[in-house]
């Protein structure tokens, strides 16, 4: 398999968006730059990137008939070849998420249950863009325990760090409902659907860094949702316009890339020193500049 093969497969792209929610995740349970941290991340690259391999290797039939270049069906690796990565990358997450702190391995643990429910039971039905947001949900939760020494009473998740989980959980339901029609072209009621819940999302946002942050948490935090919708407006104004297969795929592909801005509005809402909040807008740039030759979606 050559390397193009394997970061098409892995949709490495992606990658970046997954170590952004284990910084962020880090972050807000407290903790600072640590090798703890970096297991971390290498765990949250290795968790997206098998779970994508997986998706090919469940989606190896559909891929035949309508991407037909992907890595399993052009021949680039054996849809074997193809789980054999899977399974290794999941497993070598799991081992350095055990390294960095054993407590992590069951929020890890949920994640790759997720990941397995999405690619072979809930893909294409309604729970599907439930179980895939639960997969960003667990992986920032997963950031969050490798700061815990004891498992805390009530979880450890005060109203904070509830809002942040849901907030991105729901962000990626959102993209998931969104893509399910992404190679025909998204209907105008799943448009519809869609445009509504987006804009449900942001006022949550709105609102909770009106009435529940202060000072200069609020005025960051709204700042960066108004990037994200700047960043939104082309392609929203693109599809709204022709829901085609282009402008729905160049929308999905926007919202992925700006998932890091979303972990940084968790930190915001869980009054992380500023400055290292916004150093985790920087995870946006290798996504965007490697998504110029690597699909995301």
């Amino acid at each position: 398999m050559t390397a193009k093969a394997f970061f098409s497969l892995v949709r490495i792209p992606t990658a970046f968006s997954s170590m952004s929610n284990i910084y962020a995740g880090y972050l807000i349970g407290g903790g600072r730059l640590s090798w703890e941290l970096l297991l971390g991340l290498f765990a949250g690259a290795f968790f997206i990137m098998g779970g994508m391999a997986l998706n090919d290797v469940a989606d190896a039939k559909v891929d035949a008939r309508e991407r037909p270049s992907r890595p399993i069906p052009s021949g680039a690796i054996s849809r074997a070849g193809a789980l054999r990565l899977s399974l290794a990358l999941l497993f070598s997450g799991t081992v350095l998420i055990a390294i960095a702190n054993p407590l992590a391995l069951i929020p890890a643990a949920a994640l790759i249950g997720c990941i397995a429910l999405y690619n072979f039971i809930f893909k294409g039905g309604p729970l599907g863009p439930l179980s895939m947001g639960a997969c960003r949900a667990c992986n920032l939760a997963t950031g969050i325990v490798l700061t815990w020494e004891t498992w805390p009473q009530y979880f450890g998740f005060n109203t904070g760090i509830a809002f942040a989980l849901v907030s991105l959980a729901s962000y990626i339901m959102l993209v998931t409902y969104l893509a399910h029609e992404e190679v025909r072209g998204t209907s105008w009621r799943r448009l519809r659907v869609f445009l509504g819940g987006l804009t449900l999302w942001g006022l949550g946002w709105l609102s909770f860094s009106v009435f529940m942050l202060e000072g200069e948490y609020a005025l960051y935090a709204i700042m960066v949702m108004a990037a994200i919708f700047a960043a939104l407006y082309r392609p929203l104004r693109a599809l709204s316009a022709q829901p085609s297969p282009k402008n729905t795929g160049k929308t999905v592909g926007s919202m992925l890339r700006l998932i890091p801005l979303i972990d940084v509005l968790a930190m915001l809402a869980n009054l992380v020193a500023v400055p290292w909040a916004l150093l985790g807008l920087l995870w946006i740039l290798p996504g965007y500049f490697i998504g110029r030759y690597f699909y995301s979606t």
